[in-house]
């Protein structure tokens, strides 16, 4: 927990990942600076298994996720909303009618989910595994098969290199093991599996050349405990390729009778060896010890890190800003201006809400990297598409449509699950990019704004806008720009 500050030991954190063969939950504090796991639970859904050909989640395998989250909701209850984090992975990512499940999902929980992506996964899977680790920091590819999806990382204190691939116990098995078969008279379907997963990983070789190989989750704590009598022992390749022979011998899953396979484990287990094995192979990894930790740990680490001194988003927003080129002093006066009209707008403005506005000030200008003329658009489409490290892709969507709005017409957004557009902080961030349009500091003491029932009301002296004709054209016209919109724009001169 390198540059937090200190963190109280009474302070519990609560971890939920649904993932798309099964959602953990983790409970945990922190004891002298270390993470202690207080409870720990699993639901096998297998809401990868639920999918259509269109991308659609099934409705009876959506029910079957919903009535596993009702067990997990009393140890979320009394936390404090910023001390839990509800993420979402690869099936999650790709349901095309995953708003009604999400929102149902929150109903229960009484917390939004963050739907993340798979690079951002691979990082809070990273940050899990060190967590565990003892000794100096030293080099490792962490690799991580989940239901749907596999990552894999490279890096030492932090990463250095993170890859998400389509491939996973779940998603192979629907693939390539129809019904349940390993192999009949005209197909090996495990050898076609492992085929498929030495193809997906073409061009990753140097991920595990010459570091520590840690595997994590699932899929290979599985392997492992089959390897080892049931405890999380090395998996050696001698070990990994008669298993890998043993299990393609077999016709069917059902037929696989392994020393410390879990029986809930038994229908993705082949699929999962296969896409492991094709790992050991394509990679050329001897040995791969095993992580107790891994994503929900992860996420833990974050949580505590964004209450005291290491959010790592904001270390991403500051990397964004140095490799725009932004004119740091510009953000600077655009986020102290618009912070200040949103505390008029709204008084009690929680952290997490500022420090969206905050952000986006930030990166107003990023897009004049590449376009002075399409900037906005430019930049908006960078925010909203980049692997953006520390952010869920809500976040970053929040974040865009400010970018895209900050001036001109403002584009009506389509709201969906997790995504409902704060005109509060719009209207800041266009009047703060007014005020310092030539970026130059202003006073804006004594402005006054407000909400009210039917409309934002901004009154500016008389003798300010005398002696700013230029802002006060643009301010006429920006009452034109919210003529439109739910709560228009009133300015009156005093």
């Amino acid at each position: 927990m390198t540059g937090w500050k200190q963190v109280q030991d009474t302070e519990r954190y609560a971890a939920l990942d649904l993932g798309s063969n099964s959602f953990h939950l983790l409970l945990a504090e922190f004891r002298n600076q270390r993470m202690v796991r207080l409870h720990t639970d699993k639901a096998m859904v297998r809401l990868a298994a639920g999918l259509d050909e269109e991308r659609n989640l099934d409705p009876a395998v959506a029910e079957r996720a919903l009535e596993a989250l009702v067990r997990f909701r009393p140890v979320l209850t009394g936390l404090p909303t910023d001390h839990v984090r509800v993420v979402g992975t690869n099936t999650l990512r790709a349901a095309a009618n995953a708003d009604g499940f999400l929102q149902r999902a929150e109903d229960i929980l009484g917390v939004p989910i963050e739907i993340i992506s798979g690079i951002e996964e691979a990082r809070l899977i990273f940050s899990g595994v060190l967590a565990a680790g003892d000794g100096p920091p030293r080099a490792r590819c962490v690799i991580d098969i989940g239901g749907g999806s596999t990552e894999l990382v490279r890096g030492e204190e932090k990463p250095s290199k993170l890859e998400s691939l389509y491939m996973g116990c779940v998603s192979y098995s629907r693939r390539f093991f129809p019904e349940g078969a390993i192999r009949d008279k005209k197909t090996n379907h495990f050898e076609r599996a492992r085929r498929a997963a030495r193809a997906e990983l073409q061009g990753l070789q140097h991920m595990a050349e010459g570091v520590e190989v840690v595997g994590a989750s699932g899929t290979i704590k599985s392997v492992a405990r089959v390897l080892n009598g049931g405890d999380l022992g090395t998996i050696e390749r001698k070990a990994i390729d008669r298993l890998a022979e043993q299990v393609a011998s077999a016709k069917h899953v059902d037929d696989l009778d392994l020393p410390g396979l879990e029986e809930e484990r038994r229908p993705v287990f082949a699929a999962g060896l296969a896409v492991l094995h094709g790992i050991f192979c394509e990679l050329d990894i001897r040995e791969m010890s095993v992580s107790p930790y891994a994503i929900r740990e992860g996420i833990v680490h974050d949580l505590a890190g964004r209450l005291h001194g290491g959010d790592r988003r904001a270390d991403t927003v500051a990397t964004l800003m140095e490799s725009g080129q932004i004119d740091t002093a510009q953000a600077r006066r655009v986020g102290d201006t618009a912070t200040t009209l949103l505390s008029r707008l709204q008084e009690d403005a929680p952290r997490a809400t500022v420090q969206r506005l905050r952000w986006a000030a930030d990166l107003h200008e990023i897009g004049l990297a590449l376009s002075h003329s399409a900037f906005r658009k430019l930049g908006a489409y960078m925010v909203e598409n980049a692997d953006l490290a520390g952010f869920g892709s809500r976040e970053q969507e929040h974040l865009a449509h400010l970018i895209r709005n900050q001036r001109g017409r403002i584009k009506p957004p389509r709201e969906h699950y997790g995504f409902h557009p704060d005109p509060n902080l719009l209207l800041s961030l266009r009047l703060a990019c007014i005020t310092h349009r030539d970026h130059i500091d202003r006073d804006i003491t004594d402005w006054q704004l407000e909400a009210k029932k039917n409309r934002f009301q901004l009154t500016i002296p008389q003798a300010w806008l005398d002696q700013q004709p230029a802002i006060e054209d643009l301010l006429y016209q920006e009452m034109e720009h919210w003529r439109d919109q739910p709560l228009p724009l009133k300015l009156d001169t005093v």
